[in-house]
């Protein structure tokens, strides 16, 4: 097999920026948008839906989330035993990269359009079918995106080659809706209202987006740098294989927890910087600039660290700190400390677990992927990539919902902001309890393995 490197390398990395971007869009700002604060509202936005619970706990915004994450886990094992089988002359993944692209980007889109321009049911019926949408063409894309990594990068050294320069591209699609976004909603707010401000940003976003997805489509021949063959494991014996890991379910738990935490705070970040730092969205952008640039240094810390102390070790040390740094976080406005230098620090030194999240999840389950390869002769790393996005959407769902119940519960306005000073400690808690997952990593029998 040919090695993957050069234009094509850098083509192929360059979609995740798109995902990522488009990913972060909603992430980033459909709370902000569709749930606005009460002093924001009086400066022109519309709250799209109710924050409102029912039956105790349950409120519009969570669910939509659950059931878009439902309709998420559920695609996930399905896409991926499609595209394990797949014999497209595409190639097994290619094809799946060229369907997904513009429907994700759409539903992307339509996020931000709600029907009725007020509080409405309408809405909320509205969104969860567009949430469906948007989860299942994601998964459609990203499932067979990520499955190339261990099928192009043929030993861990070009593994973590190609999931670094992924974290540089992740970082690049995050900074352009984290930083840009907020500069552009400025920019167009100096003619138009908030929620056509809002409207604008989403499609000039969307529309670069879209055209990064497509260039992993040729940049990928599969026939020329892979020798994978079309899986022959029906759906349902693949997902009982997968989960049947012990490895791979001890270290599927411990990244779950990380990416609650960081769902989390980056969900609620325009909330802090609104309620406890007494900035606009505008800031947020500087925020996040410190944050990307210090993630940016981190990543070949991180490749000389895993090194040396190998990746369980680097994956505890992130879930640790990030955990303490949170923490701090949510301290803003309690101290003496200027509360946007205390939000800046604490997010800054965020950069190093969000590098390690980046970079170290994917290139140890290349290497469960290997191991099962090892055992069953069987190529099915799509499988083990969407079993890790069925739990992932569950859990991202649960960590989206969480937060919209503790707005509802205990506040999310300037004048009572306590919900949003305990998010990032819910998030903490969650991330502790996946450090101490991730201590049961079996990472020695797996290098032995691989050695033989």
């Amino acid at each position: 097999m040919e090695e993957f490197k050069g234009k094509r390398l850098f083509l192929y990395n360059l979609s995740t920026a798109g995902w990522v971007l488009l990913d972060s869009i909603w992430l980033t700002f459909a709370i902000a948008f569709l749930l606005p604060p009460k002093e924001k509202v009086a400066e022109g936005m519309i709250p799209f839906i109710s924050n409102e619970r029912f039956l105790g706990i349950i409120t519009v915004l969570g669910a939509v989330m659950l059931f878009g994450r439902i309709v998420d886990a559920v695609a996930d094992p399905l896409v991926a035993s499609w595209t394990d089988r797949s014999t497209s002359r595409f190639g097994r993944r290619r094809f799946f990269l060229i369907i997904g692209g513009l429907p994700l980007a759409l539903s992307t889109v339509l996020i931000f359009f709600p029907p009725v321009a007020h509080t409405s049911f309408i809405n909320g019926i509205y969104l969860a079918i567009v949430f469906g949408f948007y989860f299942f063409f994601f998964t459609v894309y990203v499932v067979p995106y990520l499955a190339l990594i261990p099928e192009l990068g043929h030993n861990e050294k070009a593994r973590i080659s190609i999931t670094t320069a992924q974290g540089y591209f992740s970082l690049i699609g995050s900074a352009i809706v984290m930083i840009g976004g907020p500069l552009l909603l400025t920019l167009f707010m100096q003619n138009t209202d908030y929620v056509g401000s809002y409207r604008k940003m989403i499609i000039c976003l969307v529309i670069l987006g879209v055209l990064l997805l497509y260039t992993a489509v040729f940049a990928v021949d599969e026939k020329s740098f892979s020798n994978a063959r079309p899986s022959q494991v029906l759906l349902m014996d693949s997902f009982k294989k997968t989960v049947k890991n012990k490895a791979f379910i001890i270290y599927l738990f411990a990244n779950i927890s990380l990416w609650f935490l960081f769902n989390i705070v980056r969900s609620s970040a325009i909330p802090i910087v609104i309620t406890l730092m007494g900035a606009d969205e505008a800031f947020a952008g500087n925020m996040f600039t410190i944050l990307f640039i210090i993630a940016a240094i981190c990543f070949p810390l991180v490749g000389f660290l895993t090194k040396i102390w190998g990746k369980k070790a680097i994956m505890m040390i992130s879930l640790g700190l990030f955990s303490i740094f949170s923490i701090f976080l949510s301290l803003t406005g309690l101290t003496p400390v200027n509360p946007r230098t205390w939000g800046m620090i604490f997010v800054g030194l965020m950069g190093l677990p969000a590098a390690v999240l980046m970079i170290i999840p994917n290139v140890i389950l290349s290497e469960l992927c290997d191991v099962d390869y090892e055992k069953t002769g069987e190529r099915r790393e799509a499988m083990y990539f969407g079993v890790q996005g069925f739990f992932m959407k569950l859990n991202l769902g649960l960590s989206t919902a969480s937060l919209a119940l503790l707005y509802s519960i205990f506040g999310k306005d300037i004048s009572n902001p306590l919900g949003v000073r305990l998010a990032p400690i819910l998030g903490s808690v969650v991330a502790l309890f996946g450090l101490m997952i991730m201590t049961r990593y079996p990472e020695k029998q797996i290098k032995e393995l691989l050695s033989k």
